[in-house]
């Protein structure tokens, strides 16, 4: 009797041991996919980024006065910002 439980208690004990095993590699592969598309995101905002930084660089260099007074504006309400008006 004591060795038939003993033999049900270490096949479930050996069942849950596999169980574990089972989710924890299903939460690996998960967490792994997450962080691939995560990296993936961050590679499209970056060349986005980059895309608009050469944008705005092309933009300085055709409407150089347009650019100084987008900036003292921008400028301008930044300080009414700051001083709280």
């Amino acid at each position: 009797m004591a060795d038939q439980t003993g033999a049900k208690v270490a096949a479930a004990a050996q069942r849950a041991g596999d169980d574990g095993r089972e989710i924890y590699e299903r939460a690996k592969e998960q967490a792994q996919s997450a962080m691939e598309a995560g990296r993936h995101g961050l590679e499209t905002v970056t060349e986005q980024g980059q895309r608009q930084i050469e944008s705005i660089s092309g933009v300085i260099r055709d409407w150089p006065l347009l650019s100084v007074a987008v900036a003292f504006a921008a400028g301008c309400v930044v300080s009414r910002l700051m001083h709280g008006r």
